[in-house]
């Protein structure tokens, strides 16, 4: 539920930084601080995950989260603003973020899936009483 709301904020300050007057580093200064807490975020999700002994496909899927985070850096530091191949590479920077909110939704609903399964059952008696 963190990296939800965060992912939301950063859309928002995405949106803030592309309409700032300053240059583009004070501009998404913000956006760019929000970045790296997903990504603390996200490490955390995976030692949480390993710990609670959840499974490797939450373990994975965590950890896809915060492969997809670390490549939105990479995609910054690689694409050449101002040029025609650099926007084309930064296009890839939104569609990344889709594939982020996608992954960890999926982590998510599994989360929630395996703390439902391992809930006690309740005893019949409990039920008639």
């Amino acid at each position: 539920m963190v990296l939800h709301v965060l992912i939301g904020i950063q859309f928002f300050l995405a949106g803030y930084g592309a309409i700032g007057s300053g240059s583009p580093d004070e501009s998404f200064s913000l956006h760019i601080m929000n970045g790296r807490v997903i990504a603390v975020v996200a490490l955390l999700a995976i030692l949480f995950a390993a710990l609670a002994r959840s499974g490797g496909k939450l373990v994975g899927l965590a950890a896809g989260v915060f492969g997809l985070v670390l490549l939105q850096s990479v995609i910054a530091v690689v694409s050449v603003a101002g040029t025609t191949p650099g926007q084309i590479v930064f296009g890839f920077h939104a569609i990344n973020a889709l594939m982020i909110m996608g992954v960890a939704e999926a982590s998510g609903r599994l989360a929630k899936q395996l703390i439902e399964d391992r809930k006690p059952a309740e005893p019949e008696a409990a039920l008639t009483a």
